[in-house]
């Protein structure tokens, strides 16, 4: 179960994004802050609707996912090919955010945040991991690209942190 619960975390790219964002109709095409976590939104949405060649547009051609307990990927459309596994399988895969912080610095933006993704396969109970993430994006071409990811899991973030009373 420890190796199962490994690997659905590890897909945990781009999680660390953001708590809500903003309306995407807001401009994201500046430097700020509310335009970083537009950016983890995007991603969240892109993922959740299988929308592969879009959420390659988010990343840089040199992308690096760092997971806990996985290896290394390198480069956009490996990380692409990891993300997709749960989707080809049948899995049915949300997250949630809470952004912690939100740093632009010299064209690079930093995001940390709690998140908890939910992992469920037909015909099996759902499976909810929760953890930290640091994401570094770069601003390129008017936009933020995701160019490092690392995830991990935290002893103080667990998924009840994100439950709301009465949803369970």
């Amino acid at each position: 179960m420890k190796r199962v619960i490994a690997a659905l975390a590890s897909i945990l790219l781009t999680f660390g994004l953001t708590a809500p964002a903003p309306a995407l109709a807001d401009n994201h095409t500046e430097q700020s802050s509310a335009s970083l976590i537009a950016a983890g939104e995007r991603w969240k949405q892109l993922y959740e609707a299988g929308d592969w060649d879009a959420l390659r547009g988010l990343y840089t051609d040199d992308a690096v996912l760092m997971s806990q307990g996985q290896t290394k990927l390198e480069g956009a459309d490996t990380i692409l090919a990891f993300l997709q596994r749960l989707s080809q399988q049948g899995a049915d895969v949300t997250f949630q955010f809470a952004q912690e912080e939100a740093v632009i610095e010299s064209g690079l933006g930093f995001v940390t945040a709690k998140y908890r993704m939910d992992v469920t396969f037909p015909g099996s109970e759902p499976v909810a991991v929760a953890g930290r993430s640091l994401l570094i994006y770069k601003w390129l071409d008017g936009d933020w690209k995701l160019w490092r990811d690392i995830d991990n899991f935290a002893s103080d973030v667990t998924p009840e942190d994100f439950e709301t009373p009465g949803s369970q």
